[in-house]
């Protein structure tokens, strides 16, 4: 019994172990190599002649009004599920269409590579960017280009684009085509986009409805297939070890009593 609780104790620790250290490299951003040629290029941005039209998505009716065709390759740096458990906007608001925001680079700081010099982090509706430590601040973000980055608000009714939508994580390199939209539901709330890739800070994230998506090149297959079985093997351990618990325990008291009656 002793053996078996032992061995259980090092694969829970080894587990643990390999969790924390898969978690580091499931998001790990590629290398300039591994960049597709794709992503050298700049979103597509056209006139449109898509009418307003709406959308029915967790019980609400959105209006949808597209203000510009547009198609983006691009390398995600950073993703925020707004389905989370943890997400308060969009449950209170019931925007229940915006289903992730995948803030992307491409073009030039791919070109550069800076992209692996930054660190990146999603709130709810923002991109944040900062330096890794160590590196020189000022020359990083003298070669970062602003207008090579975007933080993507996602809409989508479709189940199949959805899927693939939220599948997406960091480093993962990217294709999505749809409409830059602004949209409401109700009068509850109204939700524009950005139309320019030179705009910063407040109102410069861009509003996509997607039609179009895709994971051209997925990153980390190793880790994040480890960081998903290893979980499993953690709560297997932990539930053993808490069955020889009790069970021990109730072995070691009934083996007193018979001590105590002898």
């Amino acid at each position: 019994m002793n053996l078996f609780k032992n061995t259980v104790k090092i694969i829970l620790l080894i587990g643990i172990v390999i969790f924390i250290y898969s978690y580091s490299q499931k998001g790990k951003l590629p290398k300039k190599e591994e960049i597709l040629p794709e992503l050298y290029q700049e979103p597509i941005q056209t006139e449109t002649e898509k009418p307003p039209f709406k959308v029915e998505r967790g019980g609400i009716i959105y209006d949808i009004t597209p203000l510009f065709n547009y198609e983006l390759y691009g390398l995600v740096v950073s993703e925020y599920n707004s389905k989370s458990w943890l997400d308060y906007y969009h449950e209170e608001w019931k925007d229940f269409i915006n289903l992730k925001d995948v803030c992307v680079v491409w073009g030039d700081n791919v070109e550069t590579e800076v992209y692996q010099e930054l660190k990146f982090h999603n709130g709810s509706f923002t991109c944040y960017i900062d330096s890794k430590s160590g590196a020189d601040k000022t020359a990083v973000f003298q070669k970062f280009k602003d207008s090579a980055l975007s933080n993507n608000h996602l809409l989508s009714e479709n189940d199949i684009i959805n899927q693939k939508i939220m599948r997406a994580e960091e480093g993962d390199q990217i294709y999505l085509k749809g409409y830059l939209v602004q949209y409401s539901q109700q009068d509850e709330f109204k939700r524009g986009s950005s139309v320019s890739r030179t705009d910063t800070g407040n109102g410069a994230c861009e509003t996509i409805y997607i039609t179009d998506f895709e994971i051209i090149k997925e990153a980390n297959v190793f880790w994040r297939l480890t960081y998903s079985y290893v979980k499993y093997l953690i709560i297997v351990s932990i539930i053993l070890l808490l069955i020889l618990f009790f069970t021990g325990s109730d072995f070691t008291h009934e083996s007193n009593r018979k001590n105590l009656q002898e």
